[in-house]
């Protein structure tokens, strides 16, 4: 069960996430009338149906943004996985049964006590809305990925296979500025960052992988390196796109297989655009 909650998932927050759940609860009391609503005239169900599809789109967006202005690291777009999502959603659920709550109390539209009417409320919204939104959440990740998979391959088919040879040798430095390593374009392979230092991974006598500990930031080394070879894909990884053998996707974002790498290394949602770019401009 964790490793399911545990998997990627798409971070989708745009103009259709927040206007979709303001709609569905829209039709869902207009024609099913929950909460009571079958005793009350059409007109005033209708009313309440706009109005409360109008908290529901609000909890969405004021969740969405106050968790990201409070808990950044926690909303994460690269480390979004599923059981993230479905807490969102709970999160966003549980605001919205104690708006309605807060407004049928003080309005006083239902003959039922404080407990009884926040019980009623409680119940029949998740039961109106976990059905749906469970349906909701598999198909955006199901189609997303798909979509993924299909950019992915389309990318993978066009990298050029043959490795590039440039002579150009590059004075790899230290945080002090001292150089620790002289080496050739297509020598490096790929550095990620660890703390304070970084490792960087080169080729050495041509096929054999060595790697490096170097006291220094990611965001130095790839100061020091031609953007046009180098990417800085994700805040803890650079890459040599003329070694990218491989770009697959999975719910959540790309990822690329180097030669003689055999991790996966992921590319920031931010930086699917640019790696579409740089691999197209290459061909």
């Amino acid at each position: 069960m964790l490793s399911i909650l545990k998997r990627p998932h798409p971070f989708i927050f745009n103009s259709g996430s927040i206007l979709i759940p303001g709609i569905f609860t829209f039709i869902l009391i207009s024609l099913f009338r929950p909460l009571g609503f079958n005793s009350l005239p059409t007109t005033y169900v209708l009313a309440f149906a706009l109005g409360l599809g109008l908290i529901a789109s609000t909890m969405v967006w004021l969740t969405v943004k106050t968790l990201k202005l409070f808990f950044p690291k926690l909303m994460d777009e690269d480390l979004w996985t599923l059981g993230k999502e479905i807490m969102l959603i709970f999160t966003v659920l549980l605001l919205i049964v104690f708006t309605i709550f807060i407004i049928f109390l003080s309005i006083d539209v239902l003959d039922n006590d404080p407990v009884s009417l926040f019980r009623m409320v409680f119940v029949k919204t998740l039961l109106f809305s976990i059905f749906p939104i469970l349906i909701m959440v598999l198909f955006e990740q199901y189609n997303y990925q798909r979509n993924q998979l299909k950019v992915a391959n389309e990318l993978s088919q066009k990298v050029k296979l043959e490795q590039k040879h440039t002579e150009n040798v590059h004075s790899i430095v230290a945080e002090n500025g001292q150089p620790v390593l002289h080496l050739k374009s297509d020598e490096i392979l790929w550095a990620q960052s660890d703390g304070n230092y970084l490792e960087l991974f080169y080729l050495e006598s041509g096929e054999k992988v060595k790697k490096d500990l170097i006291r220094n930031r990611l965001k130095n080394l790839v100061d020091q390196l031609p953007d046009e070879t180098f990417f800085h894909c994700h805040k803890s990884y650079m890459i040599n796109l003329n070694h990218i053998q491989k770009v697959q996707g999975n719910a959540r974002n790309f990822e690329v297989v180097l030669r003689y790498g055999n991790i996966p290394i992921p590319v920031a949602r931010s930086k699917s655009s640019e790696l579409k770019e740089k691999i197209n401009r290459s061909i």
